[in-house]
């Protein structure tokens, strides 16, 4: 039996009807899963100064400032980024915030243990951002474990000692290629689960990584430095994992 041309275009909306209501549905239920999760801490930085709960060094006032509800960090010094932290008790974790390039290079949120001996300045694992580049790393078994760093400023490693650094090296790291445009925002999510650093943009998985530091049990602070001249942050959620 064929049909008629007006019964063809009534099937045909029809179909569309039917496929936006499920697509309404599913975004719903993700939205709605994503709402169910349990904040355990959040900043939405509307207030005149960062406050005593961060910790930020020896930067200077401008380093970090907070100007209509957003936080601005800027690097101050020639030697080094400027830093934020939190302190925080935590093994896994999961967070989101948003950040928007503003003329900055680029920035590294970073999940430390001060305590931890084995690496330089507590540094456990880490999520880098550039406006062309996200990676996931693993610090304490990678580039800033102290023996690893002593291998890397060696100028006496063999051929062969040199091609088996550059190897670890590169097993401890996992990137993708973006393109962040100035002045937007975006959200990046942060997870760790056991030995998996997982990072997300705008809500879809970006890069990840497994390896054995991140699964380091005893973190206890986090937070970005950043290179460069101005980044912006802003609503820092945390989640329960439990």
């Amino acid at each position: 039996m064929q049909l008629s041309e007006q019964q063809t275009m009534n099937g045909s909306v029809f179909f569309r009807l039917l496929l936006a209501v499920f697509l309404t549905l599913a975004t719903m239920a993700i939205t709605h899963a994503a709402d169910d999760r349990a904040t355990v801490f959040a900043d939405d930085f509307e207030r005149e100064e960062v406050g005593e709960g961060y910790a930020q060094g020896t930067y200077g006032k401008e380093a970090w400032t907070l100007v209509n509800g957003v936080l601005i960090g800027k690097q101050t010094r020639s030697d080094h980024g400027s830093v934020i932290r939190k302190n925080l008790k935590f093994d896994n974790i999961d967070l989101e915030f948003d950040f928007r390039f503003s003329g900055g290079k680029r920035f590294n949120f970073l999940l430390d243990d001060q305590h931890e001996k084995s690496v330089h300045a507590g540094h456990i694992c880490r999520v880098s951002i550039s406006p062309k580049r996200i990676a996931v790393t693993d610090d304490k078994t990678g580039n800033m474990n102290l023996e690893v760093r002593k291998q890397r400023k060696s100028t006496s490693l063999s051929p062969a000692e040199k091609e088996s650094l550059d190897q670890l090296l590169a097993s401890k790291t996992n990137a993708a290629s973006v393109d962040l445009k100035k002045a937007r925002w975006y959200r990046l999510g942060i997870r760790i689960d056991g030995d998996l650093l997982e990072a997300s943009l705008d809500g879809k998985k970006i890069a990840e990584l497994r390896s054995p530091g991140i699964d380091h049990p005893t973190k206890s602070k986090l937070g970005m430095t950043v290179t460069g001249s101005t980044i912006d942050f802003d609503n820092l959620k945390i989640f329960s994992t439990n």
